[in-house]
């Protein structure tokens, strides 16, 4: 069993009006992550407080995994666009494993 040792949390507000359209665009983008990242153990994508809050809890074997995820052909493809529906700043946090 792979061990977690690098994770991501993230928490996104999108624009009302841009909602549907990136809940289908990180929709895509989780099908596509977990078909094709065998060092991506967690990609998950939760509703926050309000539907236009999001939150992403990734976790991966190590920084490396995270940074190929980044560099992904279908994630910087749909990058542009989902950056595009957030209304304001996303808060990302990295984590690595307590010891």
């Amino acid at each position: 069993m792979k061990t977690a040792n690098y994770a991501c949390y993230m928490r996104v507000r999108t624009k009302p009006e841009k909602r549907d359209e990136f809940l289908r665009l990180v929709t895509q983008l989780r099908a596509d992550v977990l078909a094709n990242e065998p060092d991506t153990l967690v990609y998950e994508i939760l509703q926050g407080g309000d539907a236009n809050e999001f939150v992403f809890f990734e976790c991966f074997t190590d920084e490396a995994a995270q940074q190929r995820h980044q560099q992904m052909p279908y994630h910087v493809a749909m990058s542009s666009a989902g950056w595009a529906c957030l209304d304001g700043q996303p808060v990302i946090e990295f984590l690595k494993p307590a010891r």
